[in-house]
């Protein structure tokens, strides 16, 4: 994966490696989860891959799924489910912006979010 997402496909591995230790051990061994707050800065480029990768994002999606197909079928409802929320989340979003709401661009300039293209569509309207 030297096109995008490698960090995804390595903790999606991290969690399938987990995952099967579990079955074994009875216990919960691996858990990714969101930090309630930054831990780190990153800085990108117009240039880099995390935003040059966005127009590959399909294609990049379909082959971490089927790499990982039995992770992502354990738990397809609850991806479906989010990228609804995201869905409907960025909807009022744009739909405040229409309205001349500018503090939610501002919002979404100083945080933008990851995973979802947001940090691309930040990079791409500073530059």
């Amino acid at each position: 994966m030297r096109s995008g997402f490698e960090d995804w496909d390595f903790f999606l591995s991290l969690l399938e490696r987990g995952l099967a230790s579990e079955s074994n051990t009875g216990e919960d061994a691996a858990h990714i989860g969101i930090a309630p707050e930054p831990l780190v800065e990153y800085r990108t480029a117009p240039a880099s891959s995390n935003v040059t990768s966005m127009t590959k994002r399909l294609d990049l999606m379909r082959f971490l799924i089927n790499k990982h197909c039995d992770l992502y079928a354990a738990h397809l409802a609850d991806a479906i489910l989010g990228v609804e929320a995201i869905s409907m989340s960025r909807l009022a979003m744009w739909e405040s912006l229409m309205r001349g709401d500018t503090t939610v661009s501002q919002a979404f300039m100083t945080h933008p979010t990851y995973g979802d293209g947001g940090m691309a569509a930040a990079v791409r309207l500073q530059s």
